[in-house]
């Protein structure tokens, strides 16, 4: 009965054409009439838009189903009706619930319908979707608080916002590390309190906020001062802040503290400068022979690059100044005492980099004296150079003096030694059945003759030699052979010397050598190992193998001392006592070049008192067999 009441004082509005006609165009909001206890009396197009029912399905319908469970659980749609009824009005944000279950979130205007005696009879809610409002709200509010999560993690750098007058508004932690203010301190505080009083006063901070309201940014590298009044060399940037209207409403302000930086720049400025004098000194001492020129352009240098007035050399007996700092001038030999010691006198301590630079000064003097005693040193050296060269060459020509003298000696004594031997071969004959005595000593005589001419051939080797002159004639044939030969004529000497020769040799050793002076070296070689042989057989192996063949003679007699080994292949060089073992010392010395000259190597391993062995390593095919003579280069003394 009450609601059909209510309804009549509601009749007007439900059945004025005019107004549903207009409440129908409204498309954006949902607007329409509830009476007393919430009930939907009207529904017009913006309803049915927003909420999703026809007017079939929600007019006669409690209100309470657009909102949510739990709304509804808190009675909420009810105290919204009563709060309209008593304050006249309600308006609320929150979500409300389409037909299809799907939540939007809505502005929501409440307001009631009086009767004539002043009773509420009904209200009009307008509701409007204000879900991508809210979205939008939603991620700008996300977005200003990851800047402001971002902005205050941000430990290396003060960031913080001025207003138009230069005020902080806010305050980040990395400005409280770095200026050393809690925010409490410093909010609402003019940042000139953040710059030197030179700068406050002159005025700069104001003129920095006009530049960067004028050009939209303002940047530059300046002392700044903490909370403690200590000071430190900022990086700053001031940057202007508008709305969208273009009204200046503040300045971002961006401070980084460079002192390390800058300290690091300096230093490094300083350390440049630093070498480069050290630099000029090094090269003023390359072209200043003069070590006393240089001490004084090094005392220069260090005056003006440390900017002390006082630095002086001092002598070994020297006591340095009060107060000075000193660097050793290192004398160059190892474990001498300094040469001197460069001072420097300075009313500040010098840093580590300053005594780096001393040293350096005092390491360039040093070189320099080093320098100078070597270059002397060298000087006299090239004096005994010279001296030591003309005794070389006065002995090298001597020694050419001598090889000629033996060249000479050597034909002259050839001519009337042949006619000797033929004459004394002649009488050998003559006197076959002559007196026996007679025919010994005749014999004595041809074989006393036939010595002289191995040893003037010897001597005729050594001058060829000498005189780069020795030749080759080859041919091929079995070196075995040559080897058997060879052992057979040194069957008798070898076995008076009880030597006995013990050989292992293969079947075939064919090669292409100078038969002659590979016989000469067998000889050298055998005569030697019986000479030395103490009485004890003397091996001969000889090792054939596809390009080459190696000859080693072995002995067991007194071996060679080891500071004689290097030598033994000298001319007129010996191991042996001349008092006890005759020779020239000329065998092995012509042996060697003939090797040499067939391309191969000779080489001796020996222990005193156990032997030795020599080895001889010859190419098979080095040499070409030729019909005219081959000068085999290399063949020197």
């Amino acid at each position: 009965m009450q609601n059909g009441k209510m309804q009549e004082h509601l009749q007007p509005l439900l059945a004025s054409a005019e107004l549903r006609a207009v409440a129908d165009t409204i498309k954006d909001y949902a607007i329409f009439l509830l009476d007393s206890e919430g009930i939907v009396l009207t529904w017009n197009t913006g309803a049915q838009r927003i909420k999703g029912y026809a007017p079939g399905d929600i007019i006669g319908q409690s209100f309470t189903r657009l909102y949510s469970d739990e709304d509804r659980a808190a009675r909420r749609p009810q105290h919204h009706l009563e709060v309209a009824a008593r304050e006249g009005r309600i308006e609320v944000e929150g979500w409300r619930v389409r037909k299809d279950g799907s939540r939007f979130w809505a502005d929501v205007v409440i307001s009631p319908i009086h009767g004539e005696d002043g009773e509420v009879q009904g209200f009009v809610k307008v509701t409007r979707d204000l879900t991508e409002r809210r979205r939008i709200e939603e991620q700008l509010r996300q977005s200003e608080e990851r800047i402001r999560l971002m902005i205050e993690s941000v430990k290396d750098y003060a960031i913080f916002l001025l207003d138009p007058q230069g005020r902080v508004a806010n305050w980040n932690p990395g400005a409280e590390r770095m200026k050393g203010y809690a925010p409490e301190e410093i909010i609402g505080q003019h940042f000139s309190r953040f710059y030197p009083p030179e700068d406050s006063n002159s005025g700069k901070p104001a003129r920095e906020l006009e530049i960067a309201a004028s050009t939209g940014h303002f940047e530059e590298e300046a002392w700044r001062i903490r909370k403690d009044g200590s000071r430190f060399w900022a990086s700053v940037v001031l940057s202007a802040v508008r709305n969208p209207a273009g009204e200046l409403i503040g300045f971002t302000k961006v401070t980084r503290d460079m002192t390390e930086r800058k300290r690091i720049a300096e230093e490094l400025a300083e350390r440049t400068r630093q070498q480069l004098a050290v630099s000029q000194l090094g090269l003023h001492a390359l072209q200043t022979p003069e070590v006393p020129v240089l001490i004084e352009a090094a005392i220069r240098i260090a005056q003006e690059t440390l900017k002390v007035e006082d630095v002086r050399l001092l002598g070994p007996g020297e006591a340095p100044p009060p107060m000075a700092r000193t660097v050793p001038i290192h004398a160059p030999e190892n474990g001498a005492h300094p040469h001197a010691v460069l001072a420097a006198l300075s009313q500040q301590p010098l840093t580590a980099n300053e005594m780096s630079f001393l040293e350096a000064v005092a390491n360039v003097v040093a070189a320099a004296i080093a320098r100078a005693r070597i270059e002397e040193r060298l000087r006299l050296a090239e004096r005994r150079t010279v001296e030591e060269r003309g005794r070389t060459e006065q002995a090298e020509a001597a020694l050419r003096e001598r090889d000629e003298f033996i060249s000479v000696a050597a034909h002259e004594l050839r001519t009337p030694l042949t006619a000797l031997q033929l004459k004394l071969q002649g009488l050998e004959r003559g006197l076959a059945a002559a007196d026996p005595r007679k025919v010994q000593r005749l014999e004595g005589a041809v074989r006393q003759t036939e010595r002289l001419s191995r040893l003037i051939d010897r001597l005729l080797d050594v001058s060829r030699i000498a005189q780069g002159r020795l030749e080759l004639w080859p041919e091929e044939f079995d070196l075995a052979v040559l080897i058997r030969e060879v052992a057979d004529d040194f069957r008798e000497p070898a076995a008076q010397a009880r030597a006995p020769l013990e050989l292992q040799l293969p079947e075939k050793a064919e090669g292409s050598w100078d038969r002659l002076r590979i016989e000469q070296v067998l000889v050298n070689v055998l005569s030697n190992a019986v000479k030395y042989g103490a009485g004890k057989p003397v091996s001969v192996k000889l090792g054939v193998e596809e390009e080459r063949v190696r000859l080693a003679v072995s002995d067991q007699g007194i071996g060679i001392p080891a500071e004689d080994v290097s030598r033994i292949f000298a001319r007129f060089q010996r191991a042996a006592s001349i008092h006890n073992y005759g020779g020239l010392g000329l065998g092995l010395y012509i042996t060697r070049h003939i090797v040499e000259a067939h391309r191969g190597t000779i080489a001796v391993a020996s222990t005193v008192g156990e032997g030795s062995t020599f080895s001889i390593d010859l190419p098979r095919f080095s040499l070409t067999p030729a019909a005219s003579r081959n000068k085999v280069r290399g063949a020197r003394a």
